[in-house]
């Protein structure tokens, strides 16, 4: 495991630094998210594969996260004592303002920020883990007010120079551990004062195995028998690039007329007419018989065996666990040259990146990988090889364990 020390420079950590396990710390994880997404499934099966001997996770979240029910079956105990604010509602490209909306939007957390608090003394645990941006920001400020140490659990890649703004000014009031899922993340505190540890997410991978798929999903989905299937798995929302994925699709249906694109993932709560835009794109384009909306599904795994090759449009993805997914099924992946992608596809080897916003290569990409079957295999192979070296979640696990032996040896 690697990270980054206050003065920027790269070190390797290989062992805990002291602590000696003598009893087990409370760890306490914070998140402010309703709905279920990456960052949230991650954390899941974080703490499902944590030293329990060691760790006692316990996870606060809003009350009406659903997922916190996950987190409960993953062996944490839940305390739904996040309370609600109207900050969460702000998208990131909206942080901006100037100086009297950055006043104002204090303001509007300084009463979330005093629950939290009071909710970490009340606790008292050995260590704060926050798993969401507008958490490290509040919940980070908590728990320094409580005087507890702190790690970020950045996720994100904040493009948006005020969202931006806002978690440097944050990150060096509050001075945390940081752990970011890639180099591309890891750039974004360059020349702060935080320990950075680059730590990809971990993937269950024994859910992913290669194999046919359950009798029937391809007649329930409309799908020929043979037809080539792409999918793209992923919340609905501009900067997953299915608008250039569906400008791209043309070039496959002239192509590969018989093939087809499963769409799969929802749009989140301030995005509700995006659904729509695609559709109507979809059928500007006259796609509609080569595309399948499947909305969210529980299936991805059987969803993933039945396809071809998974298609990642993103434009500046922070790290894209959907690929790790496809690759432990033997997918070769198709993905845009972005963010922390070219950290997980290696080109040409486990699949095809291509320029980010572009519908000609990715287009040209897709095609070329379904009409060659041999080299599609040869990809998948290479991928899953990948992945249970890299990228499994018990190796994940042990490396943030290893962060948090060395803090609380601190």
């Amino acid at each position: 495991m690697m990270c980054r020390n206050e003065s920027g420079s790269i070190v390797t950590l290989t062992t805990s630094c002291g602590w000696q396990g003598l009893m087990t710390a409370t760890i306490a994880y914070v998140d402010h998210a309703k709905q279920i997404g990456g960052a949230e499934r991650s954390l899941v099966e974080l703490i499902a594969h944590l030293d329990r001997e060691r760790f006692d996770p316990v996870v606060l979240h809003r009350p009406e996260a659903a997922w916190a029910e996950d987190a409960q079956r993953a062996g944490a105990r839940i305390r739904a004592t996040v309370p609600d604010s109207e900050l969460y509602d702000e998208k990131r490209g909206d942080l901006g303002g100037g100086m009297l909306s950055g006043l104002r939007r204090l303001v509007r957390a300084s009463g979330p920020v005093r629950a939290l608090r009071r909710e970490l003394r009340a606790l008292a645990p050995d260590l704060v883990h926050t798993n969401s941006t507008k958490m490290h920001l509040m919940g980070g400020a908590a728990a320094r007010l409580s005087g507890l140490p702190v790690i970020w659990h950045m996720r994100d890649l904040l493009t948006e120079p005020g969202a931006r703004s806002w978690l440097h000014r944050a990150a060096r009031r509050v001075r945390p551990r940081v752990i970011a899922i890639s180099e591309a993340v890891v750039a974004q505190f360059e020349g702060l004062p935080c320990r950075v540890h680059l730590i990809p997410n971990g993937i269950p991978l024994e859910r992913f195995a290669p194999g046919p798929p359950p009798p029937g999903l391809r007649e329930e989905l409309g799908l020929r028998p043979g037809a080539p299937v792409a999918c793209v798995v992923g919340r609905l929302t501009p900067w997953k690039g299915h608008q250039v994925l569906l400008r791209a699709w043309v070039k496959v249906a002239e192509r590969i007329p018989e093939a087809r694109l499963l769409i799969v993932g929802e749009v989140a709560f301030w995005e509700e007419s995006y659904e729509q835009e695609l559709r109507d794109l979809a059928s500007g384009l006259r796609l509609d018989e080569y595309v399948r909306w499947l909305g969210f599904r529980e299936d991805v795994p059987d969803l993933l065996r039945l396809s071809d090759l998974l298609v990642l449009p993103s434009i500046d993805e922070p790290f894209g666990r959907v690929m790790i997914e496809a690759m432990g099924a033997e997918l070769p992946v198709v993905a845009t040259n972005s963010g922390g992608v070219p950290e997980i596809v290696v080109d040409a080897e486990t699949g095809v990146l291509v320029p980010p916003g572009q519908a000609e290569p990715l287009g040209e990409a897709i095609a070329e990988v379904l009409t060659d079957p041999a080299r599609a295999r040869e990809m998948g192979a290479a991928g899953r090889r990948r992945a249970l070296e890299r990228f499994g979640v018990r190796r994940v696990a042990e490396q943030v364990g290893r962060v948090y032996d060395e803090m609380l040896s601190g």
